[in-house]
């Protein structure tokens, strides 16, 4: 199981970077909020049969961590602040460490778009894993069961995503 971070430590494709978290505590979500702003990457990041780019000079990834879930979403922004895609990480938990938000990933990710297709990612990499006995059997059975309360709640909902992507909204 790896530990990411919000911060992108560890990612040797951007080269320049800007980073701050919020702390929310608002009637509509709670739990952190980063903003890693991306200035300068060595290499692009093209994705999915459409070649989609999510990661670039100039792009933004607002990364949203909420309390008491097995789950972050980082909401990918090109350079003209367009949504690309927000990116599920299942995970076993969320942590801080100072001051940083991470999770301990479960493998299995979760991808909407704009247009509200979804792609389950990594099915491969779990079934490993749990396999490999790098995770037990109720890890392995987490991972799906979040998988799918992740589609359930947001896939007709591309609002809900839009919502906590604007993430100022709830800075006072």
């Amino acid at each position: 199981m790896k530990r990411r971070f919000a911060d992108a430590r560890g990612n040797r494709d951007i080269l320049e970077k800007k980073y701050i978290n919020y702390y929310i505590n608002s009637k509509n979500f709670v739990g952190n909020i980063s903003v890693l702003e991306i200035i300068k990457v060595k290499n692009k990041y093209i994705v999915d049969i459409e070649q989609r780019c999510i990661l670039d000079s100039n792009y933004t990834w607002i990364e949203i961590y909420p309390d008491n879930e097995n789950y972050c979403i980082t909401a990918m922004l090109d350079e003209n602040k367009v949504i690309k895609e927000w990116y599920f990480d299942i995970c076993k938990k969320i942590g801080l460490e100072a001051g940083v938000p991470y999770e301990d990933d479960l493998y299995l990710d979760v991808v909407i778009v704009p247009d509200g297709r979804i792609h389950v990612l990594d099915e491969d990499e779990l079934l490993q894993a749990y396999n490999n006995k790098e995770i037990s059997k109720e890890e392995y059975e987490l991972a799906y069961t979040v998988k799918d309360k992740i589609i359930n709640e947001f896939a007709n909902n591309i609002a809900k995503l839009i919502e906590l992507t604007n993430y100022k909204n709830y800075i006072e």
